[in-house]
Parts: structure tokens; C-alpha cells; sequence
């Protein structure tokens, strides 16, 4: 293969003689002149040969950049004739010029796309060095159109699962119903999770019953029935789309939900003893009950000094309701520790009778909650599932979001979660063929 064969190949284009070139020490850029030969055109319509000659025209097209180079033109003449299918003058066929962006290479353009998976459209037009407005517009077709070839890997493993809700826009209603209705409607995308790969299956507009079964719905009968625990929060919509559409799964409901709702709870409490010491004007208890020390008093292993040690203890003698909540939610930390199901019993039995002994109808109230989700807090301890993934990739779509200083477009934003956190990228769908040629009329 001689050089001009491998330059050729190496950008993707076909049947080009290049016939000189000139670099640009200062600017970094190639300029390379090329010639398509007239006995190896083809009319563009019917992709015929050429009957005559009509004309030469000439064309520049943007090569992707190699080596020490910034900015590589392909400076092309290609010829115009006459075709007898059509039965006019047609120009050549040239199908490494990208259909959608008449000025790319296809290698240039596929190129720019595998550069956006990884990173944002401004920091990808400063590599490649080009505009970042066309390089956004050529992330958003590339995302379109291989969605046509978006599937799952054959050897997925479905049986552990997770679903989260993250936000996507936030906007203000331009009437409302009345002066105490909200200005404000969130909207929110939820995301089905495979814990086992970490990966965004399917994603909808939504945190209810009908975004959850969207999602769930695009999975086959067969993957539906093979989940065996599914990881969800407190959202019970949700959990009907799960009960509905897989049969076998057992829903988890993990402890960072459950110690986060015990937390709101002695929250509450703490808020409470604050107002009594205020009304006794006890200031020690309002020092150590005050808003900023409230992690204190919820921590497990807390590292304190002696003084603030001296200091806590003083506190539980002064006010046995503070005590007893922390005793309540150390012991629930306990019960959640467990690893077999029957020590979880006999632990979550006795954390009842504390509930009770204590007398608090704060922490009553969120006992008989605890009650109505025995199941699902006893699947979380059988699978040990957690929605610790979803939180991981909602926070990694919160970065991506503020990469991209917010989305308005919801389709854009959901295809970009599916590139970067799912299977819509060039690591789990071959798209080398888009180096030389992209089929014609475009989704």
C-alpha cells in the first residue's frame, strides 16, 4: 500500500488521488489538494457511471486532525456528468462527505462524536478545533440516530434492579389557578438501573407509576419475570409499576431512605424540646439543642472531647425525651446491622418495645411506617440491594447537567444520560462504519 493509499484509508476517504499538500508551520494546519478520477465517479442519485464529462467543480471538506496538526482541508475537485438513468448532469457521489453536515467528513464528524461521549461539546470543539455550536449539533444527530441501534447486551444480568428519580428543570407557571397554588413545577426523569453493570437501562419524564412502567415495559417478558429484588425509596408509585410488571421481584427498600426518614423524625423532636427550653429559658439546653448541633446528637460514633462528652451526658439526665430518642435511633442503626433475618426479628421486636416504652407519638407514628414495610426492609436484608448505584449515577447526571449549564430539551437530556450512564455510545454499539459512510434519508 503506498502512502497515498494509507492517508486515504486512514480519513476515510474513497477513490480521492491527492495530487499535493502544504502545512502551515505557524497555524498548524494542512491543506491537501486531491482529485477524484472521472472513470471511478458515480452519479449521485442512482449511483451509475457516467455517461460524459460536463464539468469539474471544486469542494472543501474538513478532515479530522492527526498528528502535530490542528486543522487538516481537504481541498477536492470532483467532476459533474451526464447521466443516462437520470437523464441530466448529476454531480459525483462522494460518500465520505457526512449527508447531515455538508462541510465534514464522515471520519471528522464520528471523530467529534466520540470525543462528546467522553467530555462537553465546548471542550471537544477546542480539541478538535471547530465551532461548539455545530459540534452540539453534531452530538444531538450522532445520539439520534443510534438510537435506531440501541439495544441491551445479550448477557445482562437482570436480577438485581434499582430505580431513582433526579431533576431536570424547574419551571415557573405562567398562570396560576389561584394566589396559594405554587408557581413553580418540577419536572423530573426517572432512570432504570442494573446494579450488576451499573448502567442506565431506560429512562422516562416522570417519578410515578407510569415512568417507572414505561421503562419497565421496553425490558421482554422473560427479563421482567428474571428480576429477583428490585431497590427502590419510599415512592409509591414505583412500587405499583414493580408489582405490576415483575412478578417475581421482591421490592428493597434500603437503610440510607429508612435512617434518613429516623433522622426527620428526631429532627422533629429535637425542634420541639428547643421550643420547651426557650419557654423555661434553660440556656444549656438551647446551646446544646440549637440547629447546628443536631448531627451531634444523631451521629453513632460521634468524636467528641471530654468537655463536649461531659456536655452530652449532662443533656440526656436533664431531658429524658432527647435520651430516649437517641437510644431509639442507635438501636435502630442496630437492627438495620443485622444479617440474617431472624436477628433481624428479635432486634426489630425489641427496637418496637423501646418505641412503646418510650411514650413519644412522634416516633410511634414512624414505627407503625416501619411496620407497613417489614417485607421490603427484610428483602433489603436478604439481597443487601441498595439504591446506592442511582444515587451514584444521579450524581454523576447532576455534574453532567451543570457541565452543560441545564437542559430545556428533554429528549437531548435523556439521551445524554443513556451515552454517558447507559449503552448509547461507541463502546457497546460498533460505529466504525460511520468513519466512511452514513446511509441515506436520515432517521
Amino acid at each position: 500500500m503506498d502512502l497515498n493509499s494509507l492517508f486515504c484509508n486512514l480519513n476515510g476517504l474513497q477513490g480521492i488521488i491527492l495530487e499535493r499538500s502544504k502545512f502551515s508551520d505557524e497555524h498548524q494546519k494542512l491543506d491537501l489538494h486531491g482529485r477524484l478520477e472521472f472513470s471511478k465517479s458515480r452519479c449521485q442519485k442512482c449511483s451509475n457511471s457516467f455517461f460524459e464529462l460536463h464539468q469539474w467543480q471544486n469542494k472543501s471538506i474538513r478532515l479530522p486532525a492527526s498528528g502535530i496538526t490542528q486543522k487538516v482541508v481537504l481541498h477536492l475537485k470532483y467532476p459533474r456528468g451526464y447521466c443516462l438513468i437520470c437523464d441530466k448532469v448529476q454531480p459525483a457521489e462522494l460518500k465520505f462527505i457526512h449527508p447531515e453536515f455538508r462541510g465534514l467528513s464522515c471520519s471528522f464528524v464520528e471523530k467529534a462524536g466520540r470525543l462528546m461521549e467522553e467530555t462537553t461539546c465546548a471542550a471537544a470543539a477546542r480539541i478538535m478545533g471547530f465551532d461548539r455550536k455545530l459540534m452540539w449539533k453534531i452530538d444531538q444527530w450522532r445520539m439520534k440516530y443510534l438510537k435506531q441501534f440501541y439495544e441491551l447486551p445479550k448477557d445482562l444480568d437482570v436480577t438485581y434492579m434499582s430505580a431513582d428519580e433526579v431533576h431536570f428543570l424547574t419551571r415557573r407557571f405562567s398562570k396560576r389557578r389561584h394566589p396559594f397554588s405554587s408557581k413553580y413545577f418540577i419536572e423530573y426523569v426517572t432512570n432504570l438501573v442494573c446494579t450488576k453493570h451499573s448502567k442506565v437501562l431506560f429512562n422516562a419524564m416522570g417519578r410515578d407509576s407510569i415512568a417507572l412502567g414505561s421503562c419497565l415495559k421496553q425490558l421482554t417478558q422473560q427479563q421482567r419475570e428474571d428480576i429477583k429484588f428490585f431497590a427502590l425509596d419510599m415512592n409509591d408509585g414505583f412500587f405499583k409499576a414493580v408489582i405490576n410488571l415483575c412478578p417475581n421481584a421482591e421490592i428493597a427498600v434500603d437503610r440510607y431512605h429508612l435512617v434518613e426518614n429516623m433522622n426527620l423524625v428526631f429532627n422533629e423532636l429535637r425542634k420541639d424540646e428547643y421550643r420547651k427550653a426557650k419557654k423555661k429559658k434553660d440556656q444549656f439546653q438551647l446551646g446544646m439543642l440549637e440547629a447546628g448541633r443536631r448531627f451531634i446528637l444523631m451521629e453513632r460514633n460521634p468524636t467528641l472531647s471530654i468537655e463536649e462528652q461531659n456536655m452530652l451526658g449532662k443533656l440526656k439526665m436533664l431531658n429524658v425525651n432527647i435520651n430516649a430518642g437517641m437510644l431509639i435511633v442507635d438501636y435502630f442503626h442496630k437492627v438495620l446491622d443485622q444479617k440474617s433475618l431472624r436477628k433481624f426479628r428479635q432486634k426489630l421486636a425489641q427496637w418496637y418495645r423501646l418505641v412503646r416504652d418510650s411514650k413519644l407519638k412522634i416516633f410511634r407514628k414512624f414505627a407503625m411506617k416501619v411496620r407497613s414495610y417489614r417485607k421490603n426492609i427484610e428483602a433489603y436484608i436478604k439481597s443487601n440491594l441498595t439504591t446506592a448505584l442511582s444515587e451514584g449515577l444521579n450524581n454523576k447526571i447532576k455534574v453532567l447537567k451543570r457541565m452543560g449549564y441545564n437542559y430545556t430539551n428533554e429528549k437531548s437530556f435523556r439521551n445524554k444520560i443513556l451515552q454517558r450512564c447507559g449503552f448509547l455510545n461507541s463502546t457497546y454499539i460498533n460505529t466504525n462504519f460511520l468513519f466512511w459512510h452514513v446511509s441515506t434519508p436520515q432517521i
